[in-house]
């Protein structure tokens, strides 16, 4: 039971703090203001699918402990 319990808590915090990285990421593929040209910045697709595919790979890992929960 307290397996459980644990297993929906740690669920309901991954969910949370995927929904702002999502949030953050599809915020940042079109900036308000353009930095200045001597600041660095990667391509904003790529975060966006970084972002994607970490969250899938969580979710099968969570998937894969919930199979093995008692």
């Amino acid at each position: 039971m307290l397996a459980h319990i644990l297993f929906w808590l740690i669920v309901v915090v991954f969910v949370a703090g995927q929904a702002l990285l999502l949030r953050a990421a599809w915020r940042l593929r079109r900036p308000r203001v353009q930095p200045p040209d001597h600041v660095p910045r990667s391509d904003p697709r790529s975060d966006l699918g970084w972002t994607l595919v970490t969250a899938a790979a969580t979710a099968v890992m969570f998937y894969a402990a919930f199979a093995a929960l008692p």
